[in-house]
């Protein structure tokens, strides 16, 4: 379906609905009605799809003639960062910057326990949840893109995409590389030849590493963690919004150690853990709302949907590979428990392990707010029927310029997977770096500047 198509079918509103400027950028918010089910036979049902268009103040009268760049976000299930983030502001005295709230995200229609309970049973909600992953993101972008760009000369557009963000591109780079001027990728290259198994096993290995890291930095912690896992075991620790803090859960916290900052943060939730009470240790409740604040308040999408994301169409299903691999080779080193703890609490070599970006299938328990989507979860990651996200026989033939950057010890892309991929893809150029964690492109502007540079030859980098 095209542009012209959606548009005769009264889908896209007009545009922007408002504008406004601040901190030397004019911005101009679109919202369009976009089919939710692009490739069945009924497009009739729309959901709302988000846009802010961002433009440096002092290039807004030749705005028209800059060229155009789309990004997409991490996740799945995060909205755009604000306009202010420091590449969107560098980015915009070149480029026409489109901050897209994916499909079910930020002021796009959002995909909440609320709006799925309008559903009337959990394989209505699944079907759903199925219209949410890269494909359908990329369809949106070609639908705006197609409208956004209609009077332009050049009808192509750059993307930009940080780690679910490059899945996105490698998925558009599949469907439609014709309408696409140049792609940047930071910390995401999808795992297009390896396994879910096999993505799992090196994320698990590596938060392993960097729980090891965590320990060195913060060696107290070792006793800390060990004192909070045994009371989370030995009593039942309810959160304020209705949830239980259990030993596994906390464990989870582990995924902040592939950002920058994340290790001081999970150390700083440990040494307020505990408050005294009348002469009694109890949990503290500003532990217990920070809890909620760094776990409890990451989207549906993102816990449902994230295993289906490797999916890579039909007779594929993702079986919360996660869980199995955790409760099977993996069990001996992340598994906790009193008796097997009590004998080596003075051992600081006996660790507690964190785990990483995976989801589970007993977070349908532990979550309170996940629980009315049990079932839903269940038969999502049962499905096999999910389309092709990657076409190998086009990305084989690409002449689009890829610059990405990969960082060496990515705690939630695996290096590894990432190369093997690029493999697959010519025109594609890699900028392998151990200065940077995942949150590379939120915390330094410069690498977007750098993979530009790459693409336009400014700057060579290493092939080997």
């Amino acid at each position: 379906m095209t542009a012209q198509e959606v548009s005769k079918g009264g889908y896209l509103r007009p545009g922007p609905i408002e504008s406004f400027i601040s901190n030397g950028l004019k911005t101009q918010d679109y919202y369009f009605d976009l089919p939710l089910n692009h490739t069945g036979t009924s497009k009739k049902e729309t959901i709302v799809v988000f846009a802010r268009r961002v433009i440096a103040v002092e290039k807004q009268a030749d705005a028209d003639k800059l060229p155009w760049l789309i990004y997409f976000q991490g996740g799945p299930g995060f909205g755009s960062p604000a306009y202010t983030t420091g590449w969107v502001k560098n980015a915009a005295k070149k480029f026409n910057v489109l901050l897209l709230d994916q499909r079910g995200t930020g002021n796009s229609t959002p995909m909440t326990v609320q709006v799925l309970s309008q559903f009337k049973t959990p394989q209505e909600q699944a079907e759903y949840f199925m219209q949410f992953r890269a494909d359908s993101i990329v369809r949106d972008s070609e639908l705006i893109r197609e409208t956004l760009l209609a009077n332009n000369a050049e009808k192509k557009w750059s993307l930009l995409g940080q780690s679910y963000g490059g899945f996105c591109i490698t998925t558009y780079l599949s469907l439609f590389p014709d309408s696409i001027t140049a792609a940047y990728i930071t910390g995401g290259i999808p795992p297009v030849v390896d396994s879910l198994d096999t993505v799992y096993r090196k994320t698990y290995k590596s938060v392993m590493e960097h729980s090891e890291q965590y320990y060195k930095r913060f060696p107290m912690d070792i006793k800390r963690v060990k004192k909070i896992m045994k009371h989370l075991a030995s009593n039942e620790v309810k959160l304020p919004n209705g949830g239980i803090l259990t030993p596994r859960k906390f464990q989870q916290l582990g995924q902040r150690f592939g950002l920058s900052g994340g290790m001081d943060a999970v150390h700083n939730l440990c040494i307020k853990a505990f408050i005294t009470i009348n002469g009694k240790e109890e949990i503290s409740s500003l532990f217990l709302d920070d809890i909620i604040a760094s776990q409890d308040l990451i989207p549906p999408i993102y816990a449902i949907l994230h295993e289906a994301i490797y999916c890579d169409g039909p007779g594929v299903a993702s079986n919360w590979t996660a869980s199995k691999l955790l409760s099977g080779e993996f069990k001996s080193t992340f598994e906790y428990s009193v008796e097997a703890f009590e004998a080596y609490e003075d051992d600081s070599s006996k660790l507690v392990y964190f785990t990483g970006e995976h989801m589970y299938d007993w977070m349908l328990d532990d979550y309170a707010y996940l629980q009315p989507l049990k079932e839903c979860a269940d038969i999502l990651a049962k499905c096999t029927t999910w389309p092709k996200l990657y076409h190998p026989e086009v990305l084989a033939k690409n002449t689009v310029p890829v610059a990405a950057a990969v960082y060496y010890d990515d705690m939630f892309v695996a290096r590894e997977c990432s190369e093997n991929t690029a493999k697959l893809i010519p025109n594609i150029k890699l900028w392998i770096t151990n200065e940077y964690k995942h949150s590379g492109l939120r915390d330094d502007s410069g690498i977007l500047t750098k993979l530009m540079k790459m693409v336009s030859d400014e700057v060579d980098i290493p092939t080997a």
